[in-house]
């Protein structure tokens, strides 16, 4: 039988790798769609006007994150975003020159995540362009955030309210 001799270069090898392997968790993802509703009080002028919406995060109630806790999620990406309008409201988006959408939250400062311009739409629903750079992660693993559309309203609109709903595609990759 042979004698291995085993270097402290070898060991230490051995010894990241097996750390390496054990520190690797399986990665779990899942799809989800969210929904908020947004509104603001009128009257509107040209310009941009925010329309409000608060997400409280509970993850559970989210189809395949169940028994996720906040900590285990790892990247979110943003698949899609769209607006589609209260139908009792009397506007389409022919009323808007420009959409954009931010997040915020009380621990996290506030960024753009999706925006449209020019809107070209004369219907009640709008698809955003989604920024690819967006982080969301730290949103979700506080216990709420929120969401301000802006809408650049081509002329003045003496709506009492307006609301918009915001639907937003994601995919959560959590250990």
């Amino acid at each position: 039988m042979k004698n291995i001799k085993l270097s402290s270069f070898n060991i230490a090898l051995l010894g990241v790798v097996l750390f390496l392997f054990s520190a690797c968790e399986p990665s779990n993802e899942t799809q989800v769609q969210i929904s908020v509703q947004s509104s603001a009080a009128g009257p509107f002028f040209p310009g941009p006007n925010s329309l409000m919406a608060d997400y409280e995060v509970n993850l559970a109630a989210l189809k395949g994150l169940e028994n996720v806790s906040p900590e285990r999620i790892k990247e979110i990406k943003i698949n899609s975003i769209s607006l589609n309008l209260n139908e009792a409201d009397s506007i389409n988006f022919a009323s808007f020159s420009s959409a954009s959408l931010q997040i915020v939250g009380s621990n996290t400062g506030m960024q753009t995540i999706a925006i449209k311009n020019p809107i070209s739409s004369k219907t009640r629903e709008l698809a955003l362009q989604v920024s690819d750079e967006v982080k969301i992660v730290d949103y979700f693993k506080s216990e709420k955030f929120s969401l301000v559309l802006d809408l650049d309203f081509i002329d003045e609109s003496y709506d009492e309210e307006i609301g918009a709903m915001i639907v937003m595609d994601l995919t959560i990759k959590y250990n």
